[in-house]
């Protein structure tokens, strides 16, 4: 969805992505804005360095993908997820952290994110990310796949009617 709500145009002409970027560590957002920004297809639309501020920029801005820190001094960008996607179910969420633990990850996909990346991952993968999660797809990092998959499994009622 574009700034209007219409449908992301695709092809030749097609408008930018618009990213938000959420960190509290300005050599991250710059980083990751040259990154990103480095590619004909995105556009970094606003940064903030607070959950409270990006609470109230998110929604007024409007961008299609909010990249968001998992952890900040006042906060989280899993709360920031939550309160944005509450008023605005159209921006998408990829939560970026050095923190992959279980509840963190089951805590963003409950608040909304389509995707979950540790920090450790490569610039063309994060780039990869935030154009999935832009064009609407869920994405968790491959290092955090298996633990997620393997939880649900053991996690899950077993119906003895199934096998189980």
């Amino acid at each position: 969805m574009n700034a209007s709500g219409n449908p992301r145009p695709t092809g030749v002409g097609a408008q930018p992505l618009r990213v938000f970027l959420l960190d509290d560590h300005e050599v991250v957002r710059r980083g990751v804005r040259i990154l990103l920004e480095a590619e004909p297809d995105l556009e970094v639309v606003g940064e903030s360095s607070s959950a409270k501020e990006a609470v109230r920029r998110i929604p007024a801005l409007r961008p299609d993908v909010a990249v968001l820190d998992g952890r900040l001094p006042d906060g989280s960008g899993i709360e920031v997820c939550r309160q944005v996607r509450s008023l605005d179910p159209s921006i998408r969420a990829l939560i970026l952290t050095s923190f992959d633990d279980d509840e963190s990850l089951f805590s963003a996909i409950m608040a909304g994110a389509q995707g979950y990346v540790l920090k450790q991952t490569g610039g063309e993968d994060l780039v990869d990310a935030v154009r999935r999660v832009g064009r609407g797809q869920s994405l968790l990092d491959p290092a955090v796949t298996h633990r997620v998959l393997e939880r649900v499994r053991v996690g899950a009622p077993r119906d003895p009617a199934l096998g189980g």
